[in-house]
């Protein structure tokens, strides 16, 4: 099984295309060059992430509407004191083509901001993406239940779940509900349940690089664990992960 993976990823990288939707380009020292080293091994398609008001300037200035598109937004951690930026997401959207969705956005209580101001500022994200008809990409930390609460009741259309923290079951009930749930690199038995778990069209990989993975590259292998966990080739199983990933952007 493993050597077909293996011959399958070979094929994968000369001919077909990968993709890592959700990272963070602005933390490397040589943005582009990670970009193209990334294309090179068949990433072909990257979301970089903002999260505060200069990571996501940063991340349009990256982002090139090909290979590198865009999503901005202010995370919990910077809820306080990048509350600002929030008015100016809007137009940026609406005058940038590379920029599509609003994240990292979403709750964490894990750092100090208020937990009544993540609410407020995530609620109000929230509803600039759905005037603007584009996904969210939420961040969740210590706060499943919050935000399934929350994207609930705020009747959320279009979002996936980066770096998912919850349950096989709670991550079907986000299937259910049309909402994509993001691999990150790191292998669990509770992953593993969530993959075997969920459809392939409910899933989406990503790195979270250079935080969590060294660079984009580190979804091949995410890959081989799903197709592995699935019972598909590696080319199904990044065919169909990629299209999840374009759908959701409209790319």
């Amino acid at each position: 099984m493993l050597s077909q993976l293996v011959k399958d990823r070979e094929s994968v990288l000369v001919g077909n295309e990968l993709v890592d939707a959700h990272c963070h380009l602005d933390l490397f020292a040589e943005p582009q060059v990670a970009a193209k080293d990334a294309r090179f091994g068949g990433v072909n398609l990257i979301i970089t992430a903002g999260g505060s008001k200069s990571s996501s300037l940063a991340a349009i200035r990256i982002a090139d509407g090909e290979l590198v598109f865009a999503v901005i937004g202010v995370d919990p951690e910077w809820a306080g004191s990048d509350y600002s930026f929030i008015g100016e997401i809007s137009s940026l959207i609406k005058s940038h083509k590379k920029i599509v969705g609003i994240g990292e956005i979403g709750l964490d209580y894990k750092v100090g901001t208020d937990r009544r101001n993540q609410t407020e500022v995530f609620e109000m994200q929230i509803d600039i993406a759905k005037s603007l008809d584009v996904p969210i990409v939420i961040h969740s930390r210590g706060a499943i239940e919050d935000v399934i609460e929350m994207v609930k009741e705020k009747e959320v259309k279009k979002a996936i779940f980066h770096f998912f923290e919850g349950d096989d079951e709670q991550a079907v009930e986000l299937s259910r509900l049309g909402y994509l749930i993001s691999i990150p690199p790191i292998e669990s038995s509770r992953r593993r349940r969530i993959i075997n778990e969920l459809g392939i069209d409910s899933i989406a990989v990503e790195t979270d690089s250079p935080v969590v993975g060294k660079s984009p590259l580190d979804v091949i292998r995410t890959v081989e664990w799903i197709a592995e966990i699935k019972g598909i080739s590696f080319n199904e199983a990044s065919m169909r992960i990629t299209q999840n990933v374009k759908k959701l952007f409209s790319l």
